[in-house]
């Protein structure tokens, strides 16, 4: 992940009339035409034989010692649209996605708040039922005790909330090991009690994702220091919130050879640790031109099927908590061919999939994702869009 994305979306952007912009842009994208809006071969994918029953993360009460819970079984009475545990439970059979009780969504573009969520799924013809954001890590007490916002702004949001946070502030990189002492653990905590005073206690944390990227201010270089960090920070955040569910995410495509040696999943926390294993997928270094080419980034190391092979191991369910097209990146132009790909390769993995949520960013410098936006500093990406809608919407 290129460091313009990752500060494109350190915190939120205030920004009036998102809804209607990103209608308008539904308008011009499904009326452009385009040499690349015909559907190409499907990759090859299978799903993996195992069981059903998602292993859900450990509802922790003693610290600093973690002891896993049961699977959970799927409710009868109806359920709350909010708590990530019980949509995660629900049935969702592999050949068709989103279907009736997928996890989808999108994070806040151009804000990070409800009114953007809904614009764009408005705009895909199928609501959201999972929303993606970020703290502020401008400071420590700005993404823990101060991070309110987060929660504020999807206050109306009816569907489950993830949370992108890191383990130190942006910057902050030396603060990795004051994190392992101990020395944050009540920073962590504030975090996980302002969970819960927002009536947010049953979400997803995304804790220190994407630790494996190049420009991470909390970049594993020491194993060891990185995942005691991992592990304080959420034994912190357990004791005040034991209903957290942590999303344990890489970046795909590479691990640098300093960074947990080189591989990820070197920096694995610990079944007891994690409740959902996942990726940041994008079309970008490499770009997939065909199908083939697809299939071969997603089996190789520290790829698509590669991470969810490894989660199936650790009976862990699967997500793609960023991906998108990149006409900014290696492919030069949008490719809507990832789009059909991607949405064969969720499908064929439903069961298993816990959510999935496109990046929809069109800031100066980023990676210019957006689908449905037309703001002057967006990048138009109309087949996508239609692609998109086509296959995630109604």
């Amino acid at each position: 992940m290129p460091e313009h994305r990752r500060r494109s979306r350190r915190v939120p952007v205030v920004a009036a009339g998102a809804t209607l912009l990103v209608l308008i842009g539904l308008a011009i994208a499904f009326t452009t035409t385009s040499d690349d809006d015909e559907p190409a071969a499907a990759p090859t994918v299978s799903a993996s034989p195992s069981a059903s029953a998602f292993s859900l993360g450990p509802a922790v009460t003693a610290f600093p010692s973690p002891s896993p819970s049961p699977s959970l079984s799927p409710p009868s009475s109806p359920v709350d649209p909010r708590s990530a545990r019980r949509m995660l439970a629900l049935s969702r059979p592999n050949g068709t996605w989103p279907g009736a009780h997928g996890l989808s969504g999108v994070n806040g573009d151009p804000s990070l708040d409800t009114p953007s969520v809904k614009a764009f799924c408005t705009a895909r013809g199928r609501p959201c039922t999972v929303a993606q954001t970020y703290t502020d890590r401008s400071s420590w007490s700005a993404m823990t005790a101060g991070t309110g916002w987060t929660f504020e702004n999807f206050a109306d949001f009816d569907g489950v909330l993830v949370i992108s946070q890191g383990l130190v502030p942006d910057g902050d990189q030396a603060d990795l090991a004051a994190c392992a002492a101990g020395d944050h653990d009540a920073d962590f905590k504030a975090f996980g009690t302002l969970m819960r005073t927002h009536n947010r206690a049953d979400s997803i944390i995304r804790l220190g994702w994407e630790f494996n990227e190049q420009t991470s201010s909390w970049r594993a270089d020491d194993t060891t220091t990185w995942l005691s960090c991992y592990h304080r920070a959420a034994d912190s955040i357990r004791a005040t919130n034991p209903s957290v569910l942590f999303d344990w995410t890489i970046n795909a495509h590479d691990t640098p050879d300093g960074v947990c040696g080189g591989l990820s999943t070197n920096c694995y926390p610990g079944d007891d640790y994690v409740d959902i294993v996942g990726i940041d997928n994008y079309d970008h270094y490499p770009w997939s031109p065909t199908a083939a080419s697809f299939d071969r980034t997603a089996a190789a190391p520290e790829g698509l099927t590669w991470l969810y092979n490894f989660a199936r191991k650790h009976n862990k369910p699967f997500s793609v908590g960023e991906w998108g097209v990149v006409p900014t990146a290696d492919v030069g132009k949008e490719n809507p061919n990832f789009i059909t790909w991607m949405h064969t390769w969720l499908a064929a993995h439903a069961q298993h999939l816990a959510y999935e949520t496109y990046f929809s960013d069109c800031g100066s410098g980023g990676v210019q994702s957006s689908l449905y936006r037309t703001d002057p500093t967006c990048t138009r990406n109309p087949a996508s869009a239609r692609r998109y809608a086509s296959l995630f919407g109604a």
